[in-house]
């Protein structure tokens, strides 16, 4: 047999923009209607790419640029190496479609928005570790999962954001808007009380909404604002807010703390903690809740010259980074599997 190389790795990815399908027709289906997708969404002006997929382009480029030998979706390597670890991202679709395969897997990150969408997810060995990218989500998931879990995060690299905050501003303030669980009470006790006292104090702003906007449109906004109120109910990671942050942005940032999505109720009938910005620090901005928005506005706004969120970026989610804590647990899994393989055969020599 050919030996594997080690810097292989074999990304598994399903979801709207790209499936994970074997047989040549249905493959060549699925390209085509991630083109038509792609074309419909550029065409209307609106966001082209999933969160999703954006996190797996993240993945496979982090991985490329540290030298690895990244193939997507295929099957004929995998069963040709059935000991080399495959790793499976996108939605839960995923698993359904990788079940054929033999190989050790590492799961996410994604797949699973609650544990409760695959409880015995472990029961298969196949299924070495499961990542995550936010401490919340570590923490809703570890009475299932315990400890398989393990920790990554999407890698930004500095060189393709350009530092905005020298730019030429003529908008002061750039609100990001992704309410939409219970929008009718959130969204006029947050964005509604922000815009009014904007107004009172005579600063302009524009609102962008989740979902209905193109990326240069994001991108041209954020180089002629001076700063972001970025309102979202949690984020995994949130990529928005970090994009901005990259760009140098400095953000004030809505985080009541507790998981306002219906599925919470599935888990518990007690609040879940969560974040709206599970990457942050002092150098990004300020985080505020309903109750004191009034007040750490003027703080933020007073000190909105000083923040530096690029530097945190910077140090803290650098693409070679992110690369690295993966293939930490890529190799992990094929530990793992050879571990099990011996425990197994030494049991045999055990009892023969």
């Amino acid at each position: 047999m050919t030996p594997v190389n080690p810097n292989l790795v074999l990304l598994f990815y399903d979801g709207y923009e790209l499936q994970a399908e074997e047989p040549a027709w249905r493959y060549v289906k699925a390209q085509a209607r991630r083109a038509a997708r792609y074309l419909w969404n550029n065409l209307r002006r609106r966001q082209v790419w999933s969160g999703r997929y954006m996190t797996y382009r993240s993945l496979r480029k982090a991985l490329t640029a540290a030298g690895c030998d990244v193939r997507v979706n295929d099957f004929q390597a995998a069963r040709r190496y059935p000991e080399h670890p495959i790793a499976v991202t996108g939605y839960i679709t995923v698993l359904d479609k990788v079940e054929g395969l033999p190989n050790p897997r590492v799961v996410g990150s994604g797949i699973l928005d609650t544990p409760l969408q695959r409880p015995h997810l472990f029961d298969d060995p196949r299924n070495c570790t499961f990542v995550l990218r936010a401490e919340w989500e570590r923490t809703m998931f570890a009475p299932y999962f315990g400890d398989r879990l393990r920790m990554w995060y999407r890698g930004y690299d500095l060189d393709e954001y350009e530092d905005v905050s020298k730019a030429q501003k003529s908008v002061d303030v750039l609100i990001y808007d992704k309410i939409y669980h219970a929008r009718d009470y959130h969204f006029p006790r947050t964005i509604g009380r922000l815009t009014e006292m904007l107004r009172h104090q005579g600063l302009s702003f524009e609102i962008i909404q989740y979902g209905r906007y193109h990326p240069d449109h994001y991108i041209s906004a954020l180089r002629r604002c001076r700063s972001m109120a970025f309102f979202a109910h949690s984020e995994i990671q949130g990529n928005a807010q970090l994009q901005a942050s990259a760009m140098n942005m400095p953000i004030f940032a809505w985080d009541e703390g507790v998981w306002l999505d219906p599925l919470a109720r599935q888990l518990s009938d007690q609040p879940i903690a969560s974040s709206s910005v599970t990457h942050f620090d002092d150098r990004c901005g300020l985080q505020f809740k309903m109750a004191d928005m009034e007040q750490r506005w003027l703080e933020f706004w007073a000190a909105r010259e000083h923040y530096n969120p690029r530097a945190y970026v910077g140090e803290e989610l650098s693409l070679a980074g992110s690369a690295a804590l993966y293939l930490s647990h890529y190799r992990e899994a094929a530990r793992m599997r050879a571990s099990a393989q011996t425990g197994v055969a030494s049991l045999t020599e055990r009892y023969a």
